[in-house]
C-alpha cells in the first residue's frame, strides 16, 4: 500500500486545485451545486465510500482483505445553460489492492433544483497495485444520481492495465458531497479505528 504521507500529499494537491480554479473564474461560485441563475459554477469536493464490484482474478488466493473501495474527488463545474454542467475533478481512489489517480470530465445534467445525474469519463494517470504493476494512461469512468450535492448513489469502472493482460474494476458506493465529504471520511477513519 502507498505511505501515509504519500496518500496526504495527494489529498493536500487535490484539495488546492479544487480551491484554486474558481478563484481564476469570473462569477458567483459557489460550494454546493445549483442550476443556473443560482450559480454560474461549483466548486466539487466528494468523497465516496463503497464495495469493488469484480475483483482481479486471483486476488482473494494471494490474500486480500476485502472488497473495500473509496476515493476523494475534487474539482469545478460550470452551468452552461439552464440544465447542465461541465467541468473537471482529479480523483484519488483506493481498494483493498492499492491506489489509483485520474483527471475526469464533469457533466452534470439537472433533473430538477435538487437532483441530478453525472456522468465522468477520465484518464488513470498514476497508481499502484500490490501483486502487479500497472500501465498508464487507462480509462476510467463513473455515473452518479445525485440529490442536492450531498449524496449520490455512484457506479463506475477503471481500466487495470497490467502485463499479464487488461482487467475492468467495478465498483459502487454512496458518494457524498460538500460539507458532508468531510464528515463521512472521519466517519470511516473512525470506524476503521474502533475495528483495528
Amino acid at each position: 500500500m502507498v505511505s501515509i504521507e504519500r496518500w496526504n500529499a495527494r489529498l493536500l494537491a487535490c484539495a488546492l486545485v479544487g480551491l484554486t480554479l474558481p478563484g481564476a473564474l469570473e462569477g458567483q461560485v459557489c460550494f454546493r451545486g445549483h442550476p443556473s441563475g443560482r450559480c454560474d459554477g461549483f466548486v466539487v469536493l466528494e468523497f465516496t465510500s463503497g464495495a469493488q464490484l469484480n475483483q482481479q482474478p486471483g486476488l482473494q488466493a494471494i490474500g486480500s482483505s476485502g472488497p473495500l473501495y473509496i476515493s476523494w474527488e475534487t474539482g469545478y463545474l460550470h452551468n452552461i445553460g439552464a440544465q447542465s454542467a461541465l467541468g473537471a475533478a482529479v480523483r484519488l481512489a483506493a481498494d483493498d489492492d492499492g491506489h489509483r489517480v485520474a483527471g475526469v470530465l464533469r457533466y452534470r445534467q439537472w433533473l430538477g433544483p435538487s437532483w441530478s445525474l453525472d456522468l465522468s469519463p477520465g484518464v488513470l494517470v498514476e497508481g499502484s497495485m500490490n501483486f502487479t504493476t500497472l500501465r498508464f494512461p487507462s480509462m476510467t469512468a463513473g455515473a452518479a444520481v445525485n440529490w442536492g450535492d450531498r449524496v449520490a448513489l455512484m457506479v463506475g469502472v477503471d481500466q487495470l492495465r497490467q502485463s499479464e493482460g487488461t482487467h475492468w474494476t467495478g465498483y459502487a458506493g454512496l458518494r457524498f458531497g460538500s460539507w458532508l465529504a468531510p464528515l463521512a471520511f472521519l466517519g470511516l477513519v473512525a470506524l476503521a479505528g474502533a475495528t483495528y
